[in-house]
C-alpha cells in the first residue's frame, strides 16, 4: 500500500469514531451507516486509544 492509501484509511477510520461522538452518540447506528461491524469499530477504537 502506498502511504497516500493509508492516509486515506487513516482519515476514514476517525471519520467513524468521530461520529459516534459528535453525530449521533450510538455505535450501532454509526456501524450500519457505514456498513462496518461493532468489532471492527472498537478494534479501530482501541488502536486510537492506544
Amino acid at each position: 500500500m502506498t502511504e497516500r492509501e493509508l492516509s486515506r484509511r487513516a482519515r476514514h477510520r476517525l471519520a467513524v469514531l468521530r461520529h459516534v461522538e459528535e453525530v449521533s452518540g450510538s455505535v450501532a447506528a454509526t456501524c450500519r451507516y457505514y456498513g462496518i461491524s461493532r468489532q471492527c469499530y472498537y478494534i479501530w477504537l482501541r488502536r486510537y486509544e492506544a
